[in-house]
């Protein structure tokens, strides 16, 4: 078989015009029945599109570039979900990368994107500063997701009320007001504010604020944990997320069965779909990622310069049997 096939092949399989064919592969409207003859003729030689031409050829890319910190929070493989199938609803095609929460990393990630000329970006939990990403000189829409950047489209939730609500629920069935905090030695914005409420919601139940970071460069001394939860006779941990939560909540459930612990009750953000599936099910706050997006990208779809500011979206307090 004839492994590079060209345009003259799928006319001469195709029995339609070269000029024709030519004009289908750059996307202009040809009749119905002779697109069925060419994409006939394209399945059959198994011909390949080239896109990086069509790229060249064209001042629409349908490329739609996302930068997320990592894979591994469900939360931001949610969104990707999400950015994806509405971008595949509109013909156009993600290009993602990831940041690692790291600076450089972020700005590599920017640069190779923008390589595609990509209609737009979306960044979330950006590493960047409004005042770094002016000097980029970006000429489409950049549109920040759970971080708010001034003089950008920024769609977040408010995570500040979120802590507190979450914590004013966690104290209301913590008989001693023992409550903890789980967090990381260096954090995002959006897990500060979580924290801040939580702090609001210790000073209204004139609680001491117990705060436990760890070093996410080593590897989760849960026998630390233990020992601090002990010494300070804690009684339910908030994590920063759900994804956290989870691992604290196995752990802790485990020396309850065994007899060796007292019961730790736990909560999380962000709601995903294993928080209603591990036993005991997991309080959390479910910030409504999917209209999140969907503000998002509309924005993008329907950029107005006068329309260029932050979206606070609504969350919900779920609340399930590992609190109660």
């Amino acid at each position: 078989m004839k492994t590079n096939i060209t345009i003259l092949d799928l006319a001469k399989y195709s029995g339609v015009g070269k000029s024709t064919v030519s004009r289908y592969l750059r996307g202009e409207s040809v009749s119905d029945k002779t697109a069925k003859k060419i994409e006939d003729a394209i399945s059959q030689t198994g011909y390949i599109r080239n896109n990086y031409a069509q790229l060249l050829r064209t001042s629409h890319s349908n490329f739609i570039g996302v930068i997320i910190p990592d894979f591994d929070n469900p939360f931001f493989l949610s969104i990707v979900k999400r950015l994806d199938k509405l971008s595949y609803e509109q013909g156009k095609t993600l290009i993602i990368k990831t940041s690692l929460s790291s600076f450089e990393r972020e700005m590599e990630a920017l640069q190779f994107i923008r390589g595609f000329r990509v209609e737009a970006i979306f960044l979330c939990r950006t590493e960047l500063t409004e005042a770094q990403l002016n000097q980029l000189n970006i000429q489409v829409p950049v549109i920040s997701i759970d971080k708010q950047l001034n003089g950008y489209i920024s769609v977040l939730s408010n995570n500040l009320n979120n802590g507190y609500i979450l914590a004013k629920h966690v104290f209301r069935n913590t008989e001693d007001g023992k409550v903890m905090f789980f967090s990381r030695l260096h954090e995002s914005k959006s897990v500060i504010d979580r924290f801040t409420g939580y702090e609001a919601a210790c000073m209204e139940n004139n609680q001491e604020v117990l705060s436990y970071k760890y070093d996410r460069e080593k590897a989760m001394d849960y026998e630390k944990l233990k020992a601090y939860v002990l010494k300070h006779q804690v009684k339910s941990i908030i994590a920063r997320n759900d994804n956290e939560a989870i691992k604290i909540h196995s752990y802790f459930n485990q020396l309850y069965y065994k007899g060796d612990m007292y019961r730790i009750k736990v909560a999380g953000f962000d709601n995903i779909r294993l928080a209603g599936a591990v036993i005991p099910r997991l309080t959390s706050i479910d910030q409504k990622i999917e209209n999140i997006c969907d503000i998002a990208y509309d924005k993008f779809v329907n950029f107005k310069e006068s329309e260029i500011k932050t979206y606070v979206c609504d969350s919900e307090l779920i609340i399930r049997e590992s609190t109660l």
